[in-house]
């Protein structure tokens, strides 16, 4: 009796699916991040990165922090009635820093800033070390969908930014 209980139990241990495991480390053009959708909410990044190793709320809107994976992503929640951190909040945008993480076309963290145009010829520098890969429109308005920043010539983060708030 005991060992078809132990079993059972061991069974349902190894099938159970695991919140967090580790991302892909590739943003899939401005569509995904590691896995996550840009219009996911928190419940999905936990899914994606697991639990956040920090919470900055303020009013409504929040800063998740997953250091492990070098990922921080801001979050809403419009009306102010939820909290702007909890797991229905809606996802703004995430940027990355470390250097695991690559974009499908083949750009990495740390290249320099030449290979942006060989991996995006139709990117914008937008100034001040930034640099818009993907553009979607906004009220007929051009928005960065993924963005890189780029310090002393070398790539230094990835942002992909979620839907664009309507209000």
């Amino acid at each position: 009796m005991y060992r078809v209980v132990l079993a059972v139990l061991a069974a349902s241990v190894v099938i159970a699916p695991t919140a967090g495991a580790d991302p892909t480390f590739v943003i899939e053009r401005d569509v995904n991040i590691g896995g996550f959708p840009r219009d996911g909410n928190v419940r999905a990044a936990i899914a994606t990165f697991g639990q956040p190793s920090r919470r900055d709320g303020e009013f409504s809107t929040c800063t998740l922090f997953w250091s492990r994976w070098g990922l921080s992503m801001k979050t809403h929640y419009p009306g102010g009635d939820v909290d702007p951190c909890g797991v229905e909040a809606r996802h703004a945008s995430s940027t990355v820093t470390d250097r695991r993480w690559r974009t499908s076309a083949g750009l990495k963290i740390g290249n320099p800033v030449a290979r942006i145009r060989a991996r995006y010829p139709r990117a914008v520098n937008e100034g001040k070390g930034l640099w818009r890969l993907t553009t979607r429109m906004f009220a007929r308005l051009p928005f960065a969908g993924l963005e890189a920043k780029v310090s002393k010539g070398r790539i230094v983060s990835f942002t992909i930014y979620g839907p664009r708030n309507p209000w």
